[in-house]
């Protein structure tokens, strides 16, 4: 075997020495990482409800880093966190000698996996908690389409989520089916109607945190209220009131403009389906959102 298949063969098998990953950036923040901060604030959900524009919103202060350089969030306590370090986690962050008194991230997916909280509650004890939520029917067809464009889902939108309540009954009548398996994927692909069960993923959190470590919104209350919703949020977080421009909305189709409207009589049976889900998170909010008509 050549000096260069032995080389290949080392570099596929120690990822970590592969010269090819190196980046001076990277780098540079994760030898930093001890000076950085970690998040003040996570918008913990949820996914498809407008993160993006919420994001655009919170850097206007001058006060506040949101997001990461290249991306909403960082993903750590769903997707890396029992493979990637604190320290790889803090890298992503400014140092403690920027500008930003408060920092935060919008991963929004951390709502959905079972593990997230304790690992949150593990590494930011104190920290503040938000969920933007947005109507589930909407979020759900939002969801599919995303997968659609990008090639993960190949069926209509009333076969996937057939087959999805199919899965839902399957377990609630057989428990001992669920796979016990962390992996985030299970808890992200084909999970449209899922995640929209808003009640049940936070329940889970409220046995962790403290219900005034939260703040819940609904995404099209911010369409309307961004200003006052935007304040109410600064003052959570222990910072001056500013005066907002209005943003447009973000990352509309990813990108891609918008979809075909949902059909009628989907919507209705949608309806039907989130009405006793969306019931029990205004009981457990103490609020009600405009989603059931």
């Amino acid at each position: 075997m050549s000096l260069k298949s032995n080389l290949r063969g080392i570099l596929l098998t120690h990822p970590r020495i592969n010269p090819y990953r190196f980046s001076l950036n990277y780098t540079f923040r994760l030898l930093t990482s001890s000076f950085r901060h970690l998040p003040h604030f996570l918008i913990i959900g949820t996914s498809k409800a407008g993160k993006h524009s919420v994001l655009s919103y919170l850097n206007q202060h001058p006060d506040v880093k949101a997001g990461t350089k290249h991306n909403v969030g960082v993903y750590y306590f769903d997707s890396t966190f029992e493979y990637k370090s604190l320290s790889w986690y803090k890298s992503h962050f400014p140092t403690k000698f920027s500008k930003f008194k408060i920092i935060g991230e919008a991963s929004g997916t951390y709502l959905n996996h079972p593990l997230a909280p304790k690992r949150i509650k593990q590494t930011l004890p104190n920290v503040k908690l938000v969920n933007f939520f947005r109507n589930p029917i909407d979020r759900a067809y939002s969801a599919y389409n995303h997968a659609f464009r990008l090639g993960w889902e190949h069926s209509s939108f009333e076969n996937a989520i057939e087959s999805e309540i199919e899965r839902i009954n399957l377990l609630n009548d057989n428990p001992e089916m669920k796979i016990d398996n962390i992996d985030t994927v299970n808890f992200l692909q084909f999970s449209y109607l899922r995640h929209g069960l808003y009640a049940l993923n936070l329940e889970n959190w409220f046995k962790i945190f403290e219900k005034n470590q939260f703040r819940h919104f609904s995404t099209e209350a911010l369409d309307k209220d961004y200003s006052e919703i935007m304040n109410s949020l600064f003052t959570f977080f222990g910072i001056k009131k500013i005066k907002l421009q209005k943003e447009e909305r973000k990352n509309i189709g990813i990108g891609m403009g918008p979809y075909d409207p949902m059909k009628e009589k989907t919507r209705n049976f949608l309806l039907d389906f989130y009405k006793p889900h969306n019931s029990n998170l205004y009981k457990l909010l103490g609020k009600k959102f405009d989603w059931d008509v």
